[in-house]
């Protein structure tokens, strides 16, 4: 017989102790997504909250929007947080910093140079008192 035969003696054998082991806590079952039918509603629009994600549902998550920006995106955020907070993703310390302040517009620092240099040159409008 094959070694590749499901129904040889040490195929069997094999499954049962893999069985016993999953039945002891000791492993994981094999492919999470694939053993249970997980719910993915409310995972589909970005702007809607799921709520509480379990792990395998931050996992779906994270895949149905591959493509959105977690600051963008309430799925993914919820979906991110969830999994952190699981211990199954671990954050670059750059990803965790806070947010810089926005730059000024061109619009802004062209006014301050203008208006900023005018009272500096003509000694502004406490200069007419």
């Amino acid at each position: 017989m094959s070694s590749n035969n499901p129904w040889s003696v040490q195929a069997i054998i094999d499954r049962i102790e893999r069985e016993k082991r999953q039945a002891a806590g000791t492993e994981p079952p094999p492919d999470h997504a694939a053993t249970a039918g997980y719910s993915v509603r409310g995972l589909w629009s970005c702007y809607s909250d799921p709520g509480k994600l379990t792990a395998a549902q931050a996992h779906i998550a994270m895949q149905l929007h591959l493509e959105c920006g977690v600051r963008t995106c309430a799925v993914r955020s919820r979906a991110r947080t969830a999994l952190v907070a699981g211990g199954r993703m671990i954050l670059d310390p750059r990803a965790a910093r806070a947010p810089r302040a926005p730059r000024p517009s061109v619009f802004t620092l062209l006014l301050a140079a203008v208006f900023g240099y005018s009272t500096v040159l003509f000694g502004g409008r406490h200069a007419l008192r």
